[in-house]
């Protein structure tokens, strides 16, 4: 985990409880940085998926032997 600052800022209470019981995370602080790992990680994901996408043409397309 990097540095932790402190931030101010508005949020929606539903969307923040709901992630905070999803993610099992103790504080509220806690939903909000787990959420924005997950968000960093989907990125890296989706660009390695890309990466492969692109190096391999036929990847993902099924009947193609």
């Amino acid at each position: 985990m990097g540095v932790l600052k402190r931030k101010n800022f508005l949020v929606d209470d539903k969307a923040l409880q709901k992630a905070k019981k999803i993610l099992k995370a103790k504080t509220e602080s806690e939903a909000v940085r787990q959420a924005l790992s997950l968000v960093a990680f989907k990125r890296e994901v989706m660009r390695a998926f890309d990466k492969a996408a692109g190096k391999f043409p036929d990847f993902g397309v099924s009947g193609r032997g």
